[in-house]
């Protein structure tokens, strides 16, 4: 009877053992090979004397990706941007397979330094439109801003798309990251908050109160409102006002 607890002490061990033993873990995530899915895009990078990690400090931060279904076929499609090519528009066909249709949906090809991508429906017609954040006014780095308007699918089921960044008022030319669309004063329609950021060291050799409160063309945050206004065709349009002082946004190059 005395060796009773030393068999309930053997058992209880001989139990955790087996609950530890290997077991084959189900992955929640499995990689796919670019072969099968189509999605060649490769955001590669070629550092030069004139323009590398020591001369723009945001070089490694990539290009950013979008997704949405594009061309409303109940498939999600991706949107990939690029720092130093192209940026490419896959389709999603199925069976996690993709087709690349930059050039059929007229996307542009200028090899902008691009930043971030958001996915918006601008003009509330039900067809996903693109917002790109591009780098401009620095170095070698020219672009700006672009929306991508969807003008429609064809029968190839093909979204053509079409720059009006600047007929929305929202070509901005600076050092811009990514944005955001909201409805920040509940008035029915989207916003957009721009992140911008410095390429600039100067808090590292001077005192951040010297550029905190000044407000800077190309850095800093910037807030669009989404206001009504009447064309040149005497027509109502979409225009985005900036109201960053309005708004209390001091807007200086340090930012973030």
């Amino acid at each position: 009877m005395k060796q009773k607890p030393l068999y309930s002490i053997v058992g209880l061990l001989m139990l955790l053992l087996a609950g530890c033993a290997d077991k084959k873990s189900s992955s929640v995530f499995v990689p796919i090979d670019h072969e099968r899915t189509g999605l060649h895009f490769s955001n590669k990078l070629q550092p030069t004397p004139a323009f590398n990690l020591f001369s723009y400090m945001y070089y490694y931060n990539g290009a950013g990706v979008g997704a949405g279904d594009f061309n409303n076929d109940g498939l999600t499609d991706l949107f990939f941007a690029a720092n130093q090519q192209n940026n490419t528009l896959y389709l999603n066909t199925g069976n996690l397979q993709f087709k690349d249709v930059t050039k059929a949906a007229r996307i542009p090809a200028d090899g902008a330094w691009s930043t971030g991508v958001s996915v918006v429906d601008i003009n509330n017609d039900g067809l996903l439109d693109i917002y790109v954040c591009r780098v401009g006014q620095y170095k070698t780095l020219k672009g700006k801003n672009q929306l991508l308007v969807c003008k429609g699918i064809g029968t190839d089921k093909i979204p053509v798309y079409e720059d009006q960044a600047a007929a929305y008022g929202l070509d901005f030319s600076g050092f811009s990251t990514q944005a955001a669309f909201l409805d920040y004063d509940a008035d029915g329609d989207l916003d957009m908050f721009l992140l911008n950021h410095s390429v600039n060291h100067d808090g590292n050799y001077a005192p951040r109160e010297n550029f905190i409160n000044t407000y800077d063309s190309l850095a800093g945050q910037r807030l669009y409102r989404n206001d009504q206004r009447t064309g040149k065709d005497g027509k109502p349009e979409t225009w985005f006002t900036n109201i960053t002082k309005e708004a209390g946004i001091n807007g200086s190059k340090i930012g973030y």
